[in-house]
């Protein structure tokens, strides 16, 4: 089934894009919305080919410049990586 198309009026009629987030999101640009999805998808543990497909990205260097992960997520990462507690 393919995807729904965006009413007319939130198609940019010059690009043929949607500016659905951009008119939600007032001061953001379409590249910092890809930022935003990139890293969201990288911090929920999306497989970066994935992440390539989403953001059209065609090698992962230039996909893994978008992916900013947040304190959040380094934390995360830091216990894995970290030695086991030692109890009393």
């Amino acid at each position: 089934m393919p995807a729904r198309r965006p009413p007319t009026g939130d198609i940019c009629p010059h690009t043929g894009r949607a500016r659905v987030l951009l008119d939600k999101h007032p001061g953001l640009d379409l590249h910092q919305l890809l930022h935003s999805a990139a890293t969201h998808l990288g911090e929920a543990d999306v497989p970066l080919q994935l992440i390539m497909g989403k953001t059209r990205h065609k090698t992962p260097r230039t996909a893994m410049r978008n992916v900013k992960p947040g304190p959040e997520a380094i934390a995360k990462i830091t216990t894995i990586l970290g030695p086991p507690r030692r109890t009393q």
